[in-house]
């Protein structure tokens, strides 16, 4: 019922963004693989950790959440719309503007991680505390972006 315009988001509507985002993030990556190989490893390994992050937090989700609290709680504020961000890779684009288009996904994510665990703080502690696990999982790998890029620069 809720979409991404609104200013309240149902838990399924977020655990539904949630699956779509991580899905997005996993084939973006697999497709940076793909388009820059020399970093190859490092793309397809976060490639995986997308698929971590969905599972973490969907088992979390389905395991702590009861119909009472799935019907009642909402994310009150939370427009989904705000964190859409772009996963397709432009054709013609090297990797130095590949990876800044990288960063930008990686910061809005955590951002809506921090975000959601911050309004489901209210909930069991164990699905505030997965959101804040994918949240430090998209830091570490904003970190590791950058490095990336700055290594890139320093050998053109």
């Amino acid at each position: 019922m809720t979409e991404a315009g609104q200013d309240e988001a149902t838990a399924s509507a977020v655990m539904s963004f949630v699956e779509r985002l991580e899905d997005s993030s996993s084939q973006f990556y697999r497709e940076m693989a793909e388009k820059h190989p020399q970093n190859k490893e490092a793309f397809l390994r976060f490639a995986k950790e997308c698929e971590r992050t969905k599972t973490l937090i969907i088992r979390t989700y389905q395991e702590t959440i009861t119909d009472a609290l799935e019907a009642c709680f909402s994310f009150k504020g939370l427009k989904l719309g705000d964190y859409e961000a772009g996963t397709v890779l432009p054709k013609k684009s090297n990797l130095a503007d590949d990876l800044k288009t990288t960063i930008k996904l990686e910061e809005m994510a955590n951002t809506f991680y921090v975000d959601v665990a911050g309004r489901s703080g209210q909930l069991l502690a164990t699905i505030p505390r997965a959101f804040k696990k994918a949240a430090e999982t998209r830091t570490r790998r904003m970190s590791e972006l950058k490095e990336i890029l700055n290594a890139s620069a320093g050998a053109q």
